[in-house]
């Protein structure tokens, strides 16, 4: 088993080919996984929440929180996984066709769209072949 680093070319390759991910937060105090679809554009990644979540993860607006995302290959003998960190804020009635036309759910019209703007980026692959 081998495990090699991700440049960040191949982090946002891996980020612009996969659809679901996790929402990693905190809610009093503890942490929280959430599975989320994501788009990326202009490398800002744009989520879909329903509105349980988003009471949850955006009470004040933003949040500092994590995505990740996951892909496997060759059967599962190869997987890649990437984790960005950065602060979630909530996407304005004004800009929420551009959620909506990226294909995130709309969960019924109540989806809260949140976007993720990078601050750190990081990735792996792990190849079990070896």
């Amino acid at each position: 088993m081998a495990v090699h680093e991700l440049t960040r070319t191949e982090c946002w390759d891996l980020l612009d080919r996969v659809s679901l991910g996790r929402l990693l937060y905190t809610s009093a105090g503890l942490p929280l996984a959430q599975p989320v679809r994501f788009v990326v554009r202009n490398k800002v990644i744009m989520v879909s929440l329903d509105q349980g979540t988003a009471t949850k993860l955006l009470p004040a607006g933003f949040e500092f929180v994590a995505l990740q995302a996951d892909d496997f290959v060759d059967g599962g003998q190869m997987g890649y996984s990437v984790t960005v960190y950065g602060r979630a804020q909530v996407i304005s009635h004004q800009r929420r066709g551009i959620a909506e036309a990226a294909g995130l759910p709309g969960y019924e019209g109540k989806a809260v769209y949140a976007c993720v703007a990078p601050t750190r980026l990081s990735g792996s692959r792990l190849d079990l072949r070896t």
